[in-house]
């Protein structure tokens, strides 16, 4: 009888707790913000809403839904951030995914400043929050902000004139690399610069100059064949490759050599500040002729100029600079 009656009690208090929690969250669903309801659109301001469960503390999941609005606002403004990541699965270097990691979250910190708090709204189970964002306060700042990086760009740009003009060519490559990299984020615009009445577009003049220099470099070798020494020794400076820019000794170029007679313990090389690099040490072979080949490594050049995977991706593409020598195995 006892057992009958609490079972009885126990029913009642389930059942009313149930009823209690279903009127709760009618009468909650009926206070539903419009901006829920309805997402808000609008010619003046661009929108984020963030929803996240109510999982651990109150100031855990209000600054998660929070960051949950800032992304859904920046998605309707910002695709650049996406084309990077997609750029940064093309890499395994991890000093790359560090540098790209960075330019991400600044591009976006960058595009949600000057952000709104509206409104908050909450239910038995998730947390909802509300953002906007000035849509001329948007284009102000971004305008502003193009108009320097231009500016910068520019600056490279010049520099990197002026260094090719010296002679300093690996300085030139990377203040070319320098002046897109400044711009990267624009370059789904036009980046025309204007200086002294005159206009350049930063990015086509940037790379048009890279490209002419890394075709202007010419490698050839001081001599026509390398012969091992009468004791047989094929070591390192048989013979002397030189490289030219300009018509000018070329320091600090990365070079690459293949030897078709077997394995080279090192084959990556930089020109010293005569533009010269002497011949690895090779190995014997069976055969009476070998050859040596050299090849300006631009993957190398890339890696060295910057980090930047659009300039490196657009060097790796030019024809490289190489050189063919004759290696003449007496035996």
């Amino acid at each position: 009888m006892k057992i009958s009656l609490y079972l009885s009690l126990l029913l009642i208090f389930v059942v009313g707790a149930c009823s209690s929690k279903k009127k709760e969250a009618e009468l909650l669903e009926l206070s539903k913000p419009e901006w829920l309801k309805n997402r808000p659109v609008s010619s003046e301001y661009f929108y984020g809403i963030g929803t996240t469960a109510k999982v651990g503390g109150a100031v855990y999941y209000q600054e998660q839904a929070k960051e949950k609005a800032l992304s859904d606002m920046a998605k309707q403004i910002n695709t650049k951030i996406k084309s990077e990541q997609s750029l940064y699965r093309m890499e395994d270097n991890s000093g790359v995914y560090e540098y790209m990691q960075s330019r991400i979250k600044a591009t976006s910190d960058e595009f949600l400043e000057g952000y709104e708090y509206i409104d908050k709204w909450e239910d038995l189970n998730y947390y909802y929050t509300y953002y906007r964002l000035s849509k001329s306060h948007f284009y102000a700042l971004k305008a502003k902000r193009k108009e320097k990086a231009l500016t910068l760009s520019y600056g490279h740009y010049t520099e990197a004139i002026n260094a090719r003009q010296q002679g300093k060519f690996m300085l030139a490559i990377e203040e070319y690399a320098a002046s897109i990299d400044a711009i990267s984020g624009y370059l789904n615009e036009a980046c025309n610069y204007t200086h002294q009445n005159s206009s350049i577009d930063l990015f086509v003049a940037s790379r048009d100059g890279l490209s002419d220099l890394i075709k202007s470099i010419n490698i050839s070798f001081k001599s026509e064949q390398i012969q091992p020494t009468k004791e047989g020794n094929a070591g390192e400076g048989l013979a002397i490759l030189q490289l030219l820019c300009d018509k000018k000794a070329a320091a600090n170029l990365p070079v690459t050599f293949n030897y078709s007679g077997g394995f080279l313990v090192n084959n990556k090389f930089k020109s010293d500040s005569k533009g010269t690099i002497p011949t690895p040490a090779l190995q014997l072979s069976n055969n009476t002729n070998e050859t040596l080949k050299a090849q300006i490594d631009l993957k190398t050049l890339g890696r060295l100029a910057t980090k930047n995977l659009i300039v490196r991706q657009h060097i790796e593409k030019q024809k490289p600079a190489s050189a063919v020598i004759s290696v003449v195995l007496a035996h």
